[in-house]
C-alpha cells in the first residue's frame, strides 16, 4: 500500500486468505447484509458485535492491524474530535454508538476492496445487476463509471505519491505543523494532481472512441465468476446476521 493514509486502504492488497478467495457476489451480500444491520440497530452492544465481526474479518484477511491503524489514524482522530462533540450534545452513549458505526462501515468497505481485485468487483457487480437489467433498465452505465473509478483510484494514488515526492525533493511538504503552510503545499499539490487526471481522462476517451465504443451496449465478461461452497456459506450467513443482530433470544 502506498503511505496515503486512508485512500491507501481502498486499494487491492494481494493475498491468498479465504476472503480473497470468496466469489465478490458473496461479499457485496455480506457487506450489504452487514451494513443494513448496522445501520438499523441503536444498541451500543450490537454496534460493538459488529465492530468485533469486522475486526475478525480483518484476522481472517491476514492483514495486519497494525498497517490497518496507521491507514486509519486520520480517520479514527476526526471519529474521536466528532464524537468528543457529540458527547457534549447527546451524552456517551450516542457518541460511542455514532463513532463505532461509521467506523464499522468504513472498515467494511475497506475490507472488501482491499480483498477483491477491480476485475472482480466490476464483473461481481454486473452478475449482481443482471435482473435490473432484464426489467429494461440499463446499468451498463453505472457499471462503466463504477470501472473507471476502481480502475483508475490506484493510478491516481501512484500519481500523487509521485508528484509529492518530487515536491518533497524540491523543499515542499516539510510545514507539517504550519497551518498556512500545509494549506498552499496542498494547493501546490493539487494543481498537478487536476492536470494528471484530465490527462489520463483524454487518453482514456481517445481509446475508448478509437475502439468504437458504445455507451450502454452489453458486453461479455474476461473474468468468470463461479460459486463455490464458502460462498454459500457466507451468504447464508449474511441472511441470518439481520435476525441475530436486530432480534437478539
Amino acid at each position: 500500500m502506498n503511505n496515503l493514509g486512508a485512500l491507501s486502504s481502498l486499494q487491492y492488497v494481494a493475498g491468498d486468505s479465504l476472503l480473497h478467495r470468496l466469489d465478490p457476489r458473496s461479499k457485496y451480500g455480506f457487506a450489504i447484509s452487514y451494513l443494513v444491520t448496522l445501520v438499523s440497530s441503536n444498541s451500543l452492544i450490537t454496534s460493538w458485535v459488529g465492530m468485533v465481526i469486522v475486526i475478525s474479518s480483518y484476522l481472517l484477511s491476514g492483514f495486519h492491524l497494525l498497517m490497518v491503524w496507521n491507514n486509519l489514524r486520520g480517520i479514527i482522530v476526526v471519529l474521536f474530535i466528532l464524537g468528543s462533540i457529540q458527547a457534549s450534545l447527546n451524552g456517551i452513549e450516542a457518541a460511542a454508538l455514532m463513532t463505532l458505526k461509521v467506523l464499522s462501515f468504513f472498515l467494511m468497505i475497506t475490507l472488501m476492496l482491499s480483498t477483491t481485485p477491480p476485475e472482480k468487483q466490476i464483473e461481481g457487480l454486473r452478475k449482481l445487476l443482471s435482473p435490473v437489467r432484464r426489467l429494461g433498465i440499463n446499468t451498463e452505465t453505472f457499471v462503466f463509471m463504477f470501472t473507471v473509478a476502481v480502475i483508475y483510484m490506484p493510478l491516481l494514488l501512484e500519481d500523487t505519491m509521485r508528484i509529492m515526492q518530487a515536491q518533497r525533493v524540491r523543499g515542499l511538504h516539510n510545514g507539517r505543523w504550519n497551518i498556512a503552510r500545509r494549506s498552499r503545499d496542498m494547493l501546490l499539490l493539487l494543481i498537478p494532481v487536476l492536470l494528471m487526471i484530465l490527462r489520463r481522462a483524454e487518453r482514456l476517451s481517445e481509446a475508448m472512441e478509437s475502439r468504437c465504443y458504445q455507451p450502454g451496449c452489453e458486453r461479455t465478461g474476461y473474468v468468470q465468476l463461479k460459486i463455490a461452497k464458502h460462498d454459500i456459506v457466507v451468504l447464508i450467513l449474511a441472511i441470518l446476521l439481520p435476525f441475530i443482530l436486530l432480534y437478539p433470544i
